[in-house]
């Protein structure tokens, strides 16, 4: 009973609101730009037959800006276009084999 008493009396303080110090004006919203970059690689080695793999991928968004750092926007009536590069690449090597021989451990049935 004493559990459910103090589940109950949690139970107000779970739920809330989130409100930010101060909401952006609407200019400030025409001026929001978003980007991201990522990069992955993974890497596999083994001694037996296999000898190692490879594969990384790399991926950037971004706005474009001049030699003064401002973005680059084109303006058609009361639309601003901003101009935004996308970047990915991938590679990935494959994986080789070797010759030499298998030792049996006696797992296996002849």
């Amino acid at each position: 009973m004493n559990k459910f008493l103090l589940g109950l009396a949690a139970v107000p303080l779970l739920a809330g609101t989130a409100s930010a110090a101060q909401p952006l004006s609407d200019q400030q919203m025409d001026a929001v730009t978003a980007g991201f970059s990522a990069f992955a690689t993974a890497d596999a080695q083994a001694l037996g037959k296999i000898v190692a793999t490879l594969t990384a991928t790399v991926a950037a968004v971004d706005v474009v800006t001049n030699s003064t750092g401002a973005p680059i926007t084109a303006t058609f009536g009361e639309t601003t276009l901003t101009l935004i590069k996308s970047l990915s690449g991938s590679q990935s090597a494959s994986s080789a084999s070797n010759t030499l021989p298998t030792i049996p451990i006696g797992l296996s049935n002849p």
